[in-house]
């Protein structure tokens, strides 16, 4: 084929591979590609027809979606580019995938190593993509049916962190000069405080991490693996009752049962080290009907524990214990923050509302409260056990994070 003919001719594969034939003209275009035969006028089309290919492959098309951004990462275009960036989200679903296959085939046949072949590491793509190639447009979060969707950005700091925790390995200063200005641009992010922390540990850090955990919590304090991360990083022996309070707050948290059975079990491992064995034992016993009617192994912090519970201890119901030690985690998570004195001045009650799902919400009363400057803020006063009906001018202290109220109390 002559260079005008195969020019026209990958041109024309552009826009079949936009009207969903993308793979077929991705194989119908390699040939040329790995020939060295493929002209620079059309590296940029070509570059779209990958793009493409790897949006329309099946998730289980691991091996092939390798080779085509290997091939992408050899093409000469214009970097940074919208292009290059789209490439870059394709990357992250592909880690996901990757990710899950491994799983699958981990959890159904017991150990089985992933081969390079099916493995990925977006560590190792983004830096041959080049992160200094981040373009203004991947900073900003878009909006679909009203809800605010994660930035380009946000979405690199989720798999590179992830990729990085579970292998163990320090952040590089280029990663981490991304990570800073994220805080700056996403203020009051608990997903981006959380991986954060995860960064913190990685660097042996854990007065870091736990301060990056405290604010994710005050961003979002009811996510309950927010306070069993922070407990998990409390080692002190003589820290054992804020340890047990900030786990409690995890189990008081929303969230399903099954889900919790770790806090449980780091209750009762906490409980044991406090010498509080009836209490620890009665956890022990939840644990082990909690995974038994799931067909889980125990996990060796079970043995672990109980070995150490004295033969013929009775299970004695930890609540009183709990009870005691509760304000313990708020005090330590809310202790920075400054209160503020405001009475309330406007009360809008409860109102039903429903979801873009059509699915029936019920609402809370909000109260707006005002400071002595003026500034007002909203809150639902139910959220911290204040009685919804007191009058306007009541007075209260609040504590505040980011402009939002995560405190009230009279």
């Amino acid at each position: 084929m002559e260079t005008n003919e195969l020019i026209k001719f990958v041109s024309d594969g552009f826009e079949r591979a936009k009207g969903g034939s993308a793979i077929e003209v991705y194989a119908e275009v390699i040939p040329y590609y790995d020939n060295h035969a493929l002209p620079l006028k059309s590296h940029y089309a070509f570059g779209w027809i990958i793009y493409y290919a790897l949006h329309q492959s099946p998730t289980y098309a691991i091996r092939e979606r390798k080779q085509m951004l290997a091939r992408y990462l050899r093409l000469q275009v214009e970097r940074p580019h919208k292009l290059h960036s789209m490439i870059l989200t394709e990357a992250f679903r592909l880690y996901k995938d990757a990710a899950e296959a491994a799983f699958i085939v981990n959890s159904k046949e017991g150990f089985h190593p992933v081969t390079d072949a099916t493995r990925f590491s977006i560590v190792k793509f983004a830096d041959l993509w080049n992160l200094s190639n981040l373009r203004p447009g991947d900073w900003r979060r878009k909006e679909h049916e009203g809800k605010e969707l994660p930035s380009t950005v946000e979405k690199l700091i989720t798999n590179y962190v992830d990729e990085l925790y579970a292998a163990r390995i320090p952040a590089a200063s280029q990663f981490l000069d991304i990570v800073n200005r994220a805080l700056i641009e996403y203020p009051g992010s608990s997903s981006l405080y959380a991986q954060c922390a995860q960064l913190y540990e990685l660097a042996g850090d854990n007065e870091g991490a736990a301060e990056m955990l405290r604010n994710a919590i005050l961003a979002s304090s009811s996510k309950f693996f927010l306070w069993s991360r922070l407990a998990a990083l409390i080692k002190e022996r003589d820290a054992l009752r804020l340890k047990v309070s900030l786990l409690y707050k995890a189990l008081c948290c929303p969230g399903q049962e099954e889900f919790k059975g770790k806090i449980h079990l780091n209750l009762a491992a906490a409980l044991t080290e406090g010498g509080a064995f009836p209490q620890a034992k009665w956890e022990l016993k939840y644990v082990k009907k909690l995974y038994e009617d799931r067909g889980w192994n125990l996990p060796r912090l079970y043995r672990e524990t109980e070995k150490k519970i004295p033969s013929g201890t009775q299970a004695a119901d930890p609540m009183a214990i709990y009870k005691k030690v509760e304000s313990l985690a708020d005090d330590y998570i809310y202790e920075s923050l400054p209160e503020i004195f405001v009475k309330k001045t406007y009360h809008k009650p409860a109102a039903e509302s429903t979801d873009r799902y059509g699915n029936r919400r019920v609402g809370r009363t909000a109260w707006r409260v005002t400071d002595a400057n003026g500034v007002n803020y909203w809150f639902a006063p139910s959220y911290y056990n204040i009685q919804e009906n007191l009058p306007t001018d009541t007075a209260l202290k609040i504590k505040v994070f980011n402009g939002k109220v995560v405190k009230a109390f009279l």
